[in-house]
């Protein structure tokens, strides 16, 4: 077959496909917006498993070009990295509490990957249960996150039965490959394992890295496959492969599916093919990989359209220019003034960027633009001052790029001192000195801290009272059943009483004596409407009060509820 014919079957072939996703995409857009849900919630799961298949394969035909330079390394060089790792997971694991500092994301990250996992719907559960340890979900809802974090969850959930502790080691782990992903994308920019070694040791001593590795919250694993992606576009330039390609077109798409800003690792992207190799861009191959990516995008895209005009509890903009200034000295002080993050790291980060020598200016413009791209999409964000609430989580999206400077920064002082009787120590003189200064935060990500602390409380009084309760016999209403769902108990949302009675006749009926009312957080809040639902509960039904706890002027309390 000569090249001409070839040419023709492969422009067909793309046409078809590019037409078939226009078409399917027309018809979901076209769809009022629960309908479309609907289908998504069924689509999404299929959409990601096929996407991280392709990931799995592509990942092991370049296995050995992707991780050539742990061949190459000397000895002492893999036990620097062993141990950086090392040293990663212990601090997650061990150093800093093991606790939700996101509530109720992190409960519903969890559930909705126990749907995923156990009956293939990208859904939360607002009524279900584990009857005979069999997971059903009777009601589900559609929700505005991206879908691939639990994705992940779900699959290990797979495996390993759904739970809590699941997904804080998964987190434990994601902060692990993240520093050797930082490593590896600094030797491809660097070249050079010192400058890629102190790189990943920087990552690993971000107080808010090690805090969040510890959690069930999306970043990490937002902050890592960001990363990845980062790591295949240099793998490609570098190979040139078909292989490499396919690498990079079935990670892209699944690294944009964790957080909503996730898409603007796609400048940086092509930013790497402009400084690098422009004449990618004239590669056909190229495109037809791109359109790949676009295929196994296209139910997310799907979803950004359906939740476009979600106001994401923002009471006016969601985003806006007045948020710039307030959010612009806050998160720039987060930086200089030591107390949550090590101002040592904001001077190498400095020192990475700037310099008398014109060496690594492609790899810094690159580098720069990442971090400000992801650092810089939160100033306009009605919440996205790192000193509201636990928003300082958004800075973990954008310590990558930082960690790499910084590293690059940290390489040029003890570079500098080569030609010197120090040059032998010097390495090892800047790592005590970066622990040092990080062992000064250690206090600090010990903490649990004061936010969300209502909230936290809510969560563990309700792990006390489901000790009160037979959980395969019973029913609880509650603000928040994923949570109980994930525990094994039966849960469904307390709005239940106020608009499906029938539903609440067939508790009575099902569980008898066995009916429970969870009196939560969302009952405490200034919210009429919220209140409104525990109110009534407590109104519709005869009540006997099985467990009661106070704090701070908040009631949590679990009661029995019978028909009148």
């Amino acid at each position: 077959m000569n090249l001409k014919i070839k040419k023709k079957i492969w422009f067909i072939a793309a046409f078809a496909v590019m037409a078939a996703s226009a078409a399917f995409f027309y018809y979901v857009a076209k769809l009022d917006a629960d309908a479309a849900r609907v289908r998504l919630i069924r689509l999404i799961p299929i959409w990601l498993e096929v996407n991280f298949a392709l990931i799995l394969i592509a990942v092991a035909v370049n296995f050995k070009t992707l991780f050539s330079v742990f061949t190459a390394m000397q000895r002492r060089h893999k036990y620097y990295l062993a141990g950086i790792v090392l040293f990663a997971f212990c601090a997650a694991f061990l150093i800093t509490p093991r606790v939700h500092r996101i509530f109720y994301d992190e409960n519903i990250y969890l559930n909705i990957g126990q749907n995923i996992g156990y009956i293939g719907r990208a859904s939360m559960c607002n009524d279900g249960d584990n009857t005979y340890g069999v997971y059903k979900c009777t009601t589900d809802e559609f929700n505005k996150q991206p879908y691939a974090y639990p994705f992940i969850l779900g699959l290990v959930f797979r495996v390993t039965g759904s739970s809590e502790g699941t997904g804080f080691v998964l987190n434990n782990l994601f902060f692990c490959m993240s520093a050797v992903v930082v490593f590896l994308i600094g030797h491809n920019l660097f070249r050079d394992v010192t400058a890629a070694l102190l790189s990943s040791l920087v990552y690993c001593l971000i107080p808010h890295n090690i805090i969040w590795g510890n959690t069930t919250a999306v970043e990490p694993a937002s902050a890592l496959f960001a990363g990845i992606a980062v790591l295949s576009m240099l793998h490609f330039i570098r190979e040139k492969t078909t292989a490499a390609l396919f690498l990079l077109s079935a990670v892209l798409p699944f690294s944009l599916q964790f957080r909503f800003e996730s898409v603007l690792i796609l400048p940086v992207l092509l930013l790497v093919i402009l400084l690098y190799d422009r004449k990618i861009l004239k590669s056909e191959g190229f495109y037809l990989f791109m359109l790949l990516s676009l295929v196994l995008a296209l139910a997310h895209m799907l979803q950004l359209y359906t939740v476009r005009g979600d106001s994401w509890g923002a009471s006016g903009d969601k985003m806006s220019l007045s948020f710039m200034l307030n959010n612009l000295k806050s998160n720039g002080m987060f930086y200089l003034d030591n107390k949550r993050f090590p101002t040592i790291f904001t001077v190498l980060f400095a020192l990475g960027i700037f310099s008398y020598r014109i060496d690594f200016s492609k790899e810094r413009v690159i580098l720069l633009t990442w971090f400000l791209l992801l650092w810089g999409v939160f100033l306009t964000f009605y919440a996205g001052s790192y000193d509201y609430g636990q928003d300082v989580r958004y800075s973990v999206v954008s310590y990558m790029p930082l960690a790499l400077l910084s590293g690059l920064g940290l390489y040029r002082v003890v570079a500098g001192f080569r030609d010197t009787r120090l040059s032998r120590y010097m390495a090892a003189m800047a790592a005590v000195i970066l622990f040092l200064a990080f062992s000064a935060h250690l206090p600090y990500i010990r903490a649990e801290g004061e936010d969300a602390w209502e909230c936290r409380v809510d969560y563990v009084e309700a792990k006390k009272m489901l000790s009160s309760v037979d959980k395969e016999n019973s029913i609880i209403l509650t603000h928040n059943p994923g949570m109980f769902l994930l525990w094994g108990a039966n849960a469904a949302q307390t709005s239940t009483a106020t608009y499906n009675p029938d539903r609440m006749n067939y508790f009575f009926n099902r569980y008898g004596q066995n009916v429970y009312f969870h009196y939560n957080y969302w009952c405490n809040v200034d919210n009429p409407v919220q209140k409104k639902f525990c109110q009534e509960m407590l109104n519709a039904y005869d009540w006997q009060q099985i467990t009661y706890h106070t704090e701070q002027n908040r009631i949590f309390a679990l009661y029995k509820i019978k028909r009148k």
